[in-house]
């Protein structure tokens, strides 16, 4: 059966016809759609679907400039192409909303990455004063904060009340604050 004969057939709705059509062409479609959309896309079936719709309701404008083939593939590649556009358009889409939520992210990550850095450099200031303090109070903050002992622990340990213990932290802790204030203020006029 020739174009012509296939097309009258069609226009006249006879079901044959319709089988015939798409058994013909389905799968020359089909591989054009896979070329075009890759080997692993879901949407090269419904592209093939889409052609054949088209190409039914379509029909009566057909001319014959071309063979019925060409005419399917030009629809075919029409499709593709408009899938491949309406991708490129919602993958740049999805980066630029990708590149909206990290952009806060990226500067949230910083700020805290800085964060960090300054808790660390506080903590080298606050144990280098330390270091720099006589004894009695770099021996009892070393048990307090390094021993992580507890009043009662150094009290026990030192053989002293535990009031004297807190008496003494308390002073220490207030002089090693001073100390670190110092040199933060040093660091600043420097």
């Amino acid at each position: 059966m020739n174009d012509r004969q296939l097309v009258q057939k069609l226009l006249a709705k006879e079901e044959a016809a319709e089988r015939h059509f798409f058994h013909a062409y389905r799968e020359k479609i089909y591989q054009a759609c896979v070329y075009i959309l890759g080997p692993h896309d879901p949407e090269a079936e419904d592209v093939t679907q889409e052609v054949f719709m088209i190409a039914l309701r379509k029909l009566p404008e057909f001319q014959f400039r071309s063979s019925l083939f060409r005419w399917l593939y030009r629809i075919c590649v029409f499709l593709c192409y408009k899938r491949v556009h309406k991708r490129g358009r919602h993958v740049a889409r999805l980066e630029e909303e990708l590149e909206n939520l990290s952009g806060p992210l990226s500067v949230e990550r910083e700020r805290l990455r800085q964060e960090e850095e300054e808790r660390k450099r506080l903590a080298r200031l606050v144990l280098a004063q330390r270091d720099q303090m006589g004894e009695p109070c770099r021996g009892l903050l070393e048990l307090r904060d390094d021993g992580e002992k507890s009043y009662a622990d150094i009290a026990e340990a030192l053989k002293i009340p535990i009031g004297t213990v807190m008496s003494r932290l308390a002073r220490c802790k207030e002089a090693l604050k001073q100390l670190v204030l110092r040199a933060l203020q040093e660091e600043t006029h420097a």
